[in-house]
């Protein structure tokens, strides 16, 4: 089986918010991705599609399945719970300096901490590695990605942060029934990448 997961396009923020579950508009040209997104994964039958609910995911999802996706929840990005929609340098010290110091066990007021966020991402890919299917494409966040990649990869949490996830990157996993086993095949394909990546492959 084949699993492409897919980062949202790049979102309007000048002002430089904290909106892991909150609604946000995309750049004005979010569009600039998605064909060369579709033309990469050139998937045609066999296909399984799952969104996060949030906007930015669900334009995209809607363009490359024609509207035949899922939505799951289990798949959003972090919950900032007090500090959703606030401008990052407004936070105050006192709070984000323990969040900086342990993300990952550490939560914010009405939120959650990255732990939680890898709990429901891995219930999530345990769950769709049973679908009958060739291929699985999932739209989401940076958070549900770093998450995933580092359940496949054994990876500490502490060190999800070192993973590159771009907007509107692909990333692929591949898993094998049989042995319950999942491999990366390669992190953070982009349009400014994409163009190296084929030479190596190609060379």
């Amino acid at each position: 089986m084949n699993i492409y997961l897919i980062r949202h396009s790049a979102v309007y923020n000048p002002n430089k918010l904290c909106y892991g579950q909150s609604e946000i508009p995309l750049e004005e040209n979010f569009t600039a991705d998605f064909d060369w997104i579709q033309e990469h994964l050139n998937l045609k039958e066999d296909t399984l599609y799952y969104s996060s609910p949030f906007r930015r995911c669900t334009k995209l999802a809607s363009f490359l399945s024609n509207d035949t996706f899922e939505i799951d929840k289990r798949i959003t990005e972090l919950n900032f719970g007090n500090w959703e929609m606030k401008a990052w340098d407004k936070i105050p010290e006192k709070e984000l300096n323990p969040w900086m110091e342990d993300f990952v066990n550490h939560r914010m007021k009405n939120g959650e901490n990255f732990n939680d966020l890898y709990e429901r991402s891995v219930e999530f890919y345990q769950d769709i590695t049973n679908a009958n299917t060739q291929n699985l494409v999932i739209l989401t966040h940076a958070g549900v990605i770093r998450s995933l990649t580092s359940y496949v990869l054994d990876f500490p949490l502490e060190k999800a942060f070192n993973l590159q996830v771009d907007y509107s990157s692909v990333s692929k996993f591949e898993y094998d029934a049989k042995n319950d086993l999942s491999k990366v095949v390669y992190l953070n394909l982009n349009a400014t990448n994409i163009g190296a990546a084929k030479k190596i492959i190609t060379d």
